[in-house]
Parts: structure tokens; sequence; C-alpha cells
């Protein structure tokens, strides 16, 4: 069996490297393709991938390469996870933003537009050689950011085989079961919502709810991504938060602690990677190697512990944090939830997870091709949303719909190249909410991004 991940080299390489190759053998993964279009980390980040699969998987025939056709040549599961325009691109989408007095977050609002302006139409390129060259029954895990907004645009132009993941409902779960001193896999969760926009409505263990007492519980709010709200407003939803719901109910504090900090987050991830990335290229992989692994582990924790801090001020505890060691089993990040789906998928074993998928009736208040973030049942048939009641308070099905009008208008706008239909789409978010603000930001986001962008009607 052939697994490929497009934008294979970056930062969180040896992250999915390392998950993938301990579970090789249980999935009879035999060929593995990382591709990426950077030579520098294809170099060192390929290099070092190459060297776990040799000390973890050396079964596994694995390879790097920029060559997409290559690439998605009869593989049989792809994961996406690309970044067009670099982090270069991801700062500029903040400062356009901040320069309005918006939240430029690349995955919400007006920087999550930008980011999708630029990666749409590269993963519809992707896409359409999947279908052409990869297994009849190709599955596409899509990590791409915004996932949401990106899976549903992918969907619309008929890529039934794309599936959107994200690591965060998941690595909260993981979270809270150690407050509890329990695996994650004994809860059984119902969430609902878009990426990076959901909500726990309810999580059980065994028969016994536990939805009321984890709200009332004091560590939630010091030991797992809780701790950016306040408990009243957790109680008053009555279910716990997504962290970048952060952004839409805290949005002026979000926005004057990251223009109070001076950097944007693109900022603070560039100067770390480009950091790690400059000491890494100094080792040689087949001599070096676990002196790499300590200078990976060092910059990964650095970048991990001031996830949000920037537009929280506050700093994540060491507990929800995990060192990355080659040697140590973990739950995989978003290479645990692909390859959760996969194992279903080859082994006809049913169970649930957290994915991006459309709607399909599971709530009669949004449309059955919106893609929401559900819990589902997964088979060998693939990923059903689990069925209602998910019971929402009103302001939060308010939100989601209109955050959900958002993406649907936006991934229609990137695709048909339309304007008038992306400031239709922006001035609705609620992070933008403006029409001449929309206007503004359309004009020099196509202006900046005109590689991406040729062919708009303005």
């Amino acid at each position: 069996m052939k697994l490929t991940v497009i934008g294979g080299c970056g930062s969180r390489s040896l992250m999915l490297a390392k998950y993938l190759a301990q579970q090789a053998e249980s999935l009879d993964i035999t060929e593995v393709v990382f591709m990426d279009i950077d030579k520098e980390r294809n170099r060192v980040f390929g290099g070092m991938v190459r060297e776990v699969f040799a000390r973890t998987a050396p079964s596994v025939c694995f390879r790097c390469t920029e060559n997409e056709k290559e690439a998605v040549w009869r593989a049989d599961f792809i994961i996406t996870t690309i970044r067009a325009g670099k982090e270069e691109g991801r700062i500029t989408d903040e400062r356009i933003a901040l320069k309005y007095g918006l939240i430029g977050q690349e995955t919400t609002g007006a920087g999550g537009f930008a980011m999708a302006l630029r990666s749409i139409p590269v993963l519809l390129h992707y896409c359409e050689l999947i279908r052409r060259y990869g297994a009849s029954d190709v599955m596409v895990f899509n990590f791409t950011n915004p996932a949401g907004l990106v899976t549903q645009a992918l969907r619309d132009q008929g890529y039934s085989f794309v599936y959107g993941i994200c690591d965060a409902p998941s690595g909260f779960l993981r979270q809270a079961a150690r407050i509890y001193g329990v695996e994650a896999e004994e809860f059984q969760v119902r969430l609902m919502g878009l990426n990076h926009l959901s909500y726990f409505t309810s999580i059980k263990r065994g028969n016994r709810e536990l939805m009321p007492e984890m709200l009332a519980n004091d560590l939630l709010y010091k030991q797992t991504d809780m701790r950016y709200f306040e408990p009243e407003l957790t109680w008053h939803m009555g279910c716990l938060l997504n962290e970048y719901l952060y952004y839409y109910y805290y949005r002026e504090k979000a926005l004057g602690n990251i223009q109070k900090s001076g950097e944007t987050r693109g900022e603070r991830i560039k100067r770390i990677n480009d950091a790690m990335l400059e000491e890494l290229g100094q080792y040689d992989v087949l001599e070096d190697f676990d002196k790499m692994l300590e200078v990976y582990s060092r910059y990964t924790y650095r970048r991990e512990k001031n996830y949000m801090q920037g537009e929280t001020s506050v700093m994540r505890d060491d507990s929800c944090i995990l060192r990355f060691s080659l040697h140590t089993q973990e739950e995989g990040g978003y290479a645990g939830v692909a390859l959760a789906l996969m194992k279903a998928k080859l082994t006809g074993k049913s169970g649930e997870m957290i994915l991006c998928v459309p709607n399909q009736g599971t709530v009669d208040w949004l449309r059955d091709t919106d893609v929401i973030e559900v819990s589902c049942h997964i088979s060998k048939e693939g990923a059903i949303p689990k069925p209602g009641p998910y019971m929402l308070p009103e302001s939060a099905k308010q939100l989601i719909s209109a955050v959900k009008y958002y993406e649907r208008n936006a991934a229609l706008a990137i695709v048909e190249k339309d304007s008038g239909k992306a400031i239709d789409a922006l001035m609705v978010n609620p992070l933008v909410g403006s029409y001449s603000l929309a206007k503004e930001l359309l004009s020099e986001y196509l202006e900046i991004y005109a590689e991406y962008t040729e062919g708009w009607k303005v």
C-alpha cells in the first residue's frame, strides 16, 4: 500500500514520519513518498525522515521527491499539508489585516481568506492529478489550512475522496483524558460546528455524562486549552469550546494582545522555523542524526510552548506539550486522525472520530452539502456523521451559520474568481463584518498574490 504526503517536508515532518513508521506494519504500508517543492527542506527534513523510516520501519520503501506525478501515482492514501506562499505569505496576510484593525489569523477571518486564496487553486491542481493518477479508491486527507474552507471548495468541485482533518479536537480530548487518568479513546463524544469553530456538546465515559463536572473542574482551565476561556463563558454556553473560538468570543482582546506584542504568530513561527532549519542544516544526517533529533525536539517544544500566547497572553502549561522523541508511542496528531480512518477502511473495524465532512442532514439548519466538523462513525465505507440531536445554544448556531455562509461563498468565489462573491463572503464574516473593509482587503490580497489570482472578475 502506498501513502503520499504532499507538502511533506515542513516543520512537522518528523512527527508525521514517526507515527507513520510506527504504524506501517499494522497497516501494511509498504511505500511512503514525501513530496515537497522546497529543495533545502527536502534535503534537511527529507533526509531526517528517511532516517526515521530506516530506524523504525526499514521494510518500508521511502523516498522524497519534488515530482508531483511520481508522488500521486497509484497512491492509496494521500495527506495534503501545503503552505502556498510559505511563512512569508502568512505574515503578509496577518500584517495586511492588522493594518485595517482586523485579526489576520491564518484560518479565521481575513487571514484565512487570503490563505485559501492561495491554497485552493494549488490543491485543485493536485486533486485533478490524484483523480487521474492515484488509486481508483484513493482517500485524501486535507490538513491544509483553512481546512474547512479548503475541503468545502474541493468537495464542491466533485472531489468526494477528500476528508478534512484537524488535530485540535483530538488534542483537547487527550489533555482532558490526562486530568481523568484515562485514555482519550475511552470517551464517547459529540462535537458539532466548523473547523476551528466547534463545540463539544457531550463527553461520556461509559454511560456517564461528564460535561457538567468537566465544566466545573478547575483543572480544565489550567491543564487544557480551555485555559483561554473564562469558566463563566463555558457555563453560559453549556459546552466545551474549540480554542479558536477565542478569536470570536474575545475578538478585541485577541487584537489588542497581537498589537501589543509587536509580533504576529506567523513572524514568531518563521523565526523559530528558520533558526531550526539553519541549525539542522549544519549537520550530516547519517553521522549526526541523534544530535539533530535533540535540536528538532528543542525547537518544536519552543513552538508549542507559545501556541496562541501572543493572542491570549496565556502560556501553555508543560502538561499540554509532549517533547518529541523517536522512541515514545504517541497519538500522532493529525497523522493519527488520518491513520484511524485508514485503519477502518483497511480492516473493516468501525469506530468514532472527528472529521470535516458534508452535513448530509445531520443538522437541518445547514445545507446538506455544507462541510462541517462533526463526530463521525468510521468504517470500511468511510465516514458518516453521527446523527443528532446536537444540543447547541442558539447563539452558537447563529455563529456557525454566519461563518458557514462565509466559507460557502468564499470557496465559490475563489474557484470562480469572482470579486463580488468574495466581498459578500468577507463582509458577513464576523471577524471582518464590513463592506468597505472587505473591498479594501480583497483588492490588496488580489494585487499581492497575483501569481495565484490571474483572471479574477473585478
